[in-house]
Order: C-alpha cells, then sequence, then structure tokens
C-alpha cells in the first residue's frame, strides 16, 4: 500500500480507495488498542476512578447518604 500523496496518483483511483482503506483500518486498530487497554496505555480517565469507587460503596451500602454527599463534593465528582 502507498501512503503518501503524489505516489498514489498515477496508479489511478483503485490505489487511492486501497489507501484510504489502510489508513481507516489504522485508526480503527489504533482505537481498539487504546479503547480495551491492550497495551500500557488506557484510553479512560483514571480520575474517574475514586468516584466509581464511591458509587459503588454507596450502592453496596458501605456509606450513608450523607458521607456519599460529603465524600462527592470532597472529589469533585
Amino acid at each position: 500500500m502507498i501512503f503518501f500523496w503524489p505516489f498514489w496518483w498515477g496508479y489511478g483511483l483503485g490505489s487511492l480507495i486501497w489507501d484510504i482503506a489502510g489508513i481507516v483500518l489504522f485508526f480503527i486498530i489504533f482505537y481498539l488498542f487504546f479503547r480495551y487497554g491492550i497495551g500500557f496505555i488506557r484510553w479512560h480517565n483514571s480520575s474517574d476512578e475514586p468516584c466509581e469507587i464511591l458509587r459503588h460503596r454507596y450502592a453496596s451500602g458501605e456509606i450513608t447518604k450523607e458521607e456519599y454527599e460529603q465524600k462527592k463534593k470532597d472529589l469533585g465528582c
């Protein structure tokens, strides 16, 4: 596959379609790689994790509504 603009010009529209398909495939793989954590870098924002833990603790009954509201305010959730 040829990915650079000047090179596909002489090969016709078929080469351009394959170039675009290759670029789209690259971005799909890139998205899936980081979205589902198939590597060292995670896509999700780790700053949301404390809020998720807090919601889980409240949902399971570990903390009261007042504690939940106070901690939510403290964490800025």
